[in-house]
């Protein structure tokens, strides 16, 4: 558990110092060995988007925002127009400090989304022969599914951050639009749940760009008498 006193929502990653894909695929693979789920059944995927994706990640930012900011004025005013300086100037990706979820734009972001579990016949023939029939491995229960992607990300974070990685999360995606975009999402019935950012943090990045989140007054946890309660 000592790996994760270090855990913090990281900003700004690193664009010149990325992380192979190969150390992506050990700590993905890691994960999905290590991760609990029930009848291990995994209802989830995960979509990759690696160092190559920065016009998609643009996107899922830029619907991010319409999260945050719905009067798109105000959006323009405090998001999206610095990006725009940003595209017109030509900064490299290490000179950007987009506001907002600018972690969304890490060399890896992962999506995860709720899906009905892949077919398993060997599970299915073993309730029958207990004379049960379990449903669950022909039915999509989101609420399932998106408590495992919980624990999934907590799992995937442990792995990452003893190999030296970052990870960052965003749940504010407005997942039904950017599904609505890309026919690569098109197939799922439910949206997108959750993204994991995950790469170096950037070296030079002060602590007060990359601990930003924590300028905002009465974002801490509730007490924790108010969190465990006995019966």
């Amino acid at each position: 558990m000592q790996v994760f006193e270090g855990r913090h929502q990281t900003r700004f990653f690193d664009h010149e110092n990325i992380p192979s894909k190969e150390l992506i695929e050990k700590v993905l693979h890691k994960a999905h060995e290590l991760v609990p789920s029930k009848q291990n059944l995994m209802p989830y995927v995960v979509k990759l988007l690696g160092p190559e994706h920065t016009e998609i990640k643009k996107d899922i930012y830029e619907l991010a925002c319409e999260v945050e900011y719905p009067d798109v004025d105000l959006r323009n005013k405090k998001r999206l127009d610095k990006i725009k300086i940003y595209e017109d100037n030509n900064f490299d990706l290490n000179n950007r400090f987009p506001d907002g979820n600018s972690q969304l734009f890490a060399p890896y972001l992962l999506l995860l989304i709720p899906r009905k579990p892949l077919s398993n016949s060997t599970l299915a023939e073993s309730y029958k022969k207990m004379d049960s029939w379990n449903k669950d491995a022909h039915r999509l229960s989101p609420n399932i599914a998106k408590v495992e992607i919980g624990m999934f990300s907590v799992i995937l974070t442990g792995v990452a951050m003893e190999e030296g990685l970052n990870i960052s999360y965003t749940a504010c995606l407005n997942g039904e639009k950017l599904r609505r975009k890309y026919d690569w999402l098109k197939g799922y019935v439910e949206e997108p749940t959750l993204a994991l950012s995950l790469g170096y943090k950037r070296p030079d990045v002060s602590g007060i760009q990359r601990n930003y989140r924590r300028k905002l007054k009465g974002e801490d946890k509730p007490e924790k008498q108010s969190t465990f309660e006995w019966l």
